[in-house]
């Protein structure tokens, strides 16, 4: 056994704990996993030779009280801790010390949204002046300017008036119909009153209003002709339907949630738009990425009552429910103007069959992919080509064991089955274990 190892307590049971203590063993680290623990056992364990502790959870709450117990117990041991709510993130740092918070959907957020922008690219970066992009080169992957073109004004204006004109939901379109109803009453009376009775236009504009909030009608209208006053006596009664339809998508949108709104930053994007599909802890980091580049994005989520829905909202960023693999739902997201699709869901299986169905609905669209298991990968890939493969637990796994050694990268991607490194300074370097060239 060599003096020199590292003895690292691995707390966590899943797919990314199991490739992190996989890539410590590689470097030569004595690595101790426990699986769902109690306190008595993590107590048991650090009364041991313990250099560094990694803590892997999807809950954070778990985390965090994990990390509370090994700080208790053995106090400034080096703590590595999966957190993805930034709030929580920071309130663990100010109570544990020597404590480094990784959040693995943020950094697998970047190698997904990396090729939803341009297939060329690897992954982003996160420097001092802003985003760049990681692009391969003649001696590596190497960090250049992202080169992005945000939605100038023209074609904000259009996504603006596409949705007002084709609203998504149907309160919206109850509103927007009742309110193209009833201005169109509106309209066509005035003209009829200017041209039949020769009212001037203010003249013509008061009457009809009058008569469509059913105030009255003119009382020149009751010296007209027989045919103009059935006439608006129809429009009275048309105004008043389009006056309850749109009441009626009024109360709609204010009673119930609303997640895509008719105009503004939640607005139905048609044209140019990246769709993600789940929108789990990836999911919601990837649209919020995608958001900051000014790209316009639009979240696919099957459970309504998900987590990260209101989250999602409360960022500006819309949202349809439905199951993502569904060909209708895919064509109402305007999957052939899509610019990319990524099927990001937690159950890969779900996510090779949306990415099917989306080519199925668009031949030729640009698709990403979480898929982390080997044998799931491999075997799709010989059967057909679905796109941009990302696996997630790889590049996570491998970067938590990489800081647990003492590393102080914060990025990571796969490129030619390489996991590289991406330091604070944004030098790039691969992952290689003990005895391992680089």
């Amino acid at each position: 056994m060599n003096a020199d190892a590292q003895n690292v307590l691995l707390v966590g049971n899943d797919e990314l704990t199991s490739v992190a203590a996989r890539a410590l063993r590689e470097s030569a680290a004595i690595v101790t996993n426990l699986r769902d623990p109690t306190d008595r056992a993590i107590r048991t364990a650090l009364s041991h030779k313990v250099d560094t502790v990694v803590v892997i959870s999807r809950e954070d709450h778990v985390s965090l009280r994990i990390a509370l117990v090994v700080e208790g117990v053995r106090p400034g041991v080096p703590l590595v801790v999966t957190v993805f709510n930034r709030d929580v993130a920071t309130k663990l740092e100010s109570a544990v010390r020597n404590v480094r918070v990784v959040s693995i959907a943020e950094i697998v957020a970047s190698t997904i949204a990396a090729p939803c922008l341009d297939e060329t690219l690897l992954s982003l970066h996160r420097g001092e002046d802003g985003i760049s992009a990681v692009r391969p080169g003649p001696d590596g992957p190497e960090i250049g300017p992202l080169q992005l073109r945000p939605p100038g004004l023209g074609a904000r204006l259009r996504a603006q008036i596409g949705s007002v004109l084709r609203p998504h939901e149907l309160s919206a379109k109850i509103l927007v119909g009742g309110l193209i109803g009833f201005c169109a009453v509106l309209l066509l009376d005035m003209l009829m009153t200017m041209a039949v009775l020769h009212e001037s236009f203010v003249e013509a504009i008061y009457s009809a209003t009058r008569t469509l909030v059913t105030v009255g009608p003119n009382p020149h209208v009751d010296g007209g002709p027989d045919w103009f006053r059935v006439f608006t006596a129809a429009m009275m009664l048309t105004g008043l339907a389009f006056t309850a339809i749109f009441t009626a998508g009024v109360i709609n949108r204010l009673i119930n949630r609303r997640l895509v709104a008719i105009c503004g930053r939640r607005c139905f994007a048609r044209n140019d738009h990246v769709v993600v599909v789940g929108l789990g802890q990836v999911g919601l980091r990837l649209c919020l990425l995608l958001r900051e580049l000014h790209q316009p994005v639009l979240a696919i989520e099957s459970h309504p009552e998900a987590e990260n829905v209101l989250r999602a909202k409360d960022h500006g960023i819309p949202v349809v429910i439905g199951p993502g693999g569904s060909r209708f739902v895919l064509k109402r997201v305007a999957l052939e103007r899509a610019r990319a699709l990524a099927a990001v869901t937690s159950d890969e299986i779900e996510n090779i069959a949306i990415v099917v169905g989306a080519h199925d609905c668009c031949d030729g669209l640009r698709t990403v992919l979480c898929a982390g298991r080997g044998d799931i990968r491999n075997e799709t890939r010989s059967l057909l080509k679905l796109g941009v493969v990302r696996d997630i637990y790889r590049i996570g796994g491998t970067l938590l064991a990489a800081v647990a050694l003492g590393s102080d990268a914060t990025e990571a991607f796969l490129h030619e089955h390489v996991v590289y490194l991406v330091t604070r300074d944004g030098q790039i370097e691969p992952f290689a274990p003990a005895g391992v060239p680089a």
